[in-house]
């Protein structure tokens, strides 16, 4: 009974849209909590109870319906589509490896990446380790401590325009893409362990922010969200158009953070998504020395048969 408790909690926590600290926190878990279904289904079963059986197995058939998108395969992709390789990865204060992060870009192939938590200092690091000699073009808003954000790309970046209303930092710009012009935006909203009702006004903004974005040209964000695919307001966005990284290519849970500690990274906060794109897939995590996250790598396809 306990664990089929649990497991409702789970569930109700997936679903939550709750402005209370706390419950913001504990959802973050709730694919934990709900694997408890499973334990309720064994228990039952040796209890054998009729009752019992069927309702943890009801609460097993929603856990599937509810994470069977992170797991099911991705949709056909158009082969006249052209393929965008993009790195998220959070610099920790600036203090990541610059040349591991210049060499985990040259290996993946990378053709945008988009960093949070670039300080000044980190900035000029990169630029000496040979970032620009890869990624050409940079539009960068660096600050000290955790709000700086920046984006390097192959391809030309308008002027960086900073987001006003985000207190960690979301910068917009425009990339001349190889199939046309493309909407870049590097978003790093508070976290709810720090500040609850400022992460529930920054996601509302976010939402907002992103949903007013003009088309038809596509929009490629990526960032640390400092949410999981269990937060109801991060999967809003998919009611905005935007396919994320989590589900898009059926990759399942690409956990990033922490990756500093002994064990393996717990939760997936780091992510990419777009609108107007044909697809978003190919999920791997990239380790980075000296960051507390793991870079997420992706690859969006966007349609090719655009007027520039």
């Amino acid at each position: 009974m306990l664990a089929g408790l649990v497991a409702v909690a789970g569930i109700a926590l997936h679903h939550s849209t709750s402005e209370i600290p706390a419950v913001l926190v504990l959802a973050t878990f709730a694919l934990g909590a709900w694997a408890f279904s499973l334990v309720a289904v064994l228990a039952a079963l040796r209890a054998r109870s009729v009752v019992l059986t069927v309702m943890a197995v009801a609460l097993v058939g929603v856990g599937v319906v509810q994470y069977g998108p992170l797991v099911s395969p991705a949709r056909g992709y158009d082969d006249d589509g052209i393929d965008l390789r993009v790195l998220v990865q959070n610099l920790q204060f600036g203090g990541a490896d610059p040349v591991d992060v210049v060499r985990a870009v040259r290996d993946g192939g990378v053709d945008l990446l988009l960093a949070v938590e670039v300080t000044p200092e980190a900035l000029e690091r990169l630029r000496a380790a040979g970032l620009e000699e890869v990624l050409a073009y940079e539009a960068s808003d660096a600050a000290p401590h955790a709000a700086g954000v920046a984006a390097w790309s192959r391809y030309p970046l308008s002027p960086p325009e900073r987001v006003p209303g985000f207190s960690l930092g979301v910068l917009r710009t425009g990339m001349a893409g190889p199939g046309g012009p493309v909407t870049v935006v590097v978003a790093h909203p508070v976290a709810p362990v720090f500040d609850g009702p400022a992460a529930v006004e920054e996601a509302d903004r976010l939402r907002w922010f992103l949903g007013g974005l003009p088309g038809p040209a596509p929009v490629v964000v990526g960032g640390d969200f400092n949410a999981t695919w269990d937060h109801a307001r991060f999967r809003g966005l998919r009611g905005l158009g935007y396919t994320d990284s989590v589900s898009g290519g059926g990759d399942g849970w690409v956990r990033t953070w922490p990756a500093d500690r002994s064990v393996p990274p717990l939760i997936g906060i780091d992510h990419v998504l777009a609108r107007g794109a044909q697809a978003v897939g190919e999920t791997s995590a990239v380790r980075v020395r000296a960051s507390d996250h793991l870079g997420v790598l992706a690859t969006v396809r966007l349609p090719a048969d655009r007027v520039r």
